[in-house]
């Protein structure tokens, strides 16, 4: 059986174009792969980042509850001194500067933040 050049091109064509399409197909089945593959890792890491801050987090969280109990009665001060009518002048007085101090001194003694102390006078 003798095949003309134009069959054997045809088919010469054709293996190389299903050779392509399989190579490609091996190519994108891998390339899918290692994604899921580094979106895993990516998961791990941050599951494991979560578990390291969760410490952390929960810390700030305390010491903001214990620094809106100390807040909540500074400014009760504060507002019974602003309401009072003997102070209609911005004179500071005994008072007015023991409130400023007790704010500085609350800040300061709040544990669980980083931040460095408040300067008093």
């Amino acid at each position: 059986m003798i095949f003309s050049i134009r069959t054997v091109l045809l088919i010469t064509l054709l293996l190389i174009v299903l050779a392509g399409g399989y190579g490609e197909l091996r190519y994108r089945n891998g390339w899918y792969a290692h994604a899921d593959h580094i979106n895993v890792l990516a998961a791990e890491k941050k599951l494991k980042a979560e578990k390291a801050i969760q410490p952390v987090e929960n810390k700030a969280a305390q010491a903001s509850d214990e620094g809106r109990v100390i807040y909540k009665t500074i400014t009760r001060d504060v507002v019974k001194y602003v309401q009072d009518p003997n102070h209609t002048r911005c004179n500071f007085d005994d008072e007015s500067v023991r409130l400023r101090q007790r704010a500085i001194d609350a800040a300061n003694s709040i544990s669980g933040f980083d931040a460095d102390p408040v300067q008093g006078k």
